[in-house]
């Protein structure tokens, strides 16, 4: 599968932690997301790619 993420609420690698926003992609795991930002300045979504495989 390919996701085309422009914003946080698209990218499959979100999660919620009490109910914050935080964001798996890279190190640190789970770094929170603030709430006024679409998509974050340190996001690597906005300069790479992930693939994300399912291998049912």
């Amino acid at each position: 599968m390919i996701f085309v993420v422009t914003k946080c609420a698209n990218c499959p690698l979100l999660s919620y932690v009490e109910g914050q926003r935080v964001c798996n992609v890279g190190p640190p795991s789970q770094r929170p997301i603030p709430e006024e930002d679409e998509r974050p300045t340190w996001c690597r979504m906005r300069k790479e790619q992930i693939i994300i495989r399912d291998f049912k």
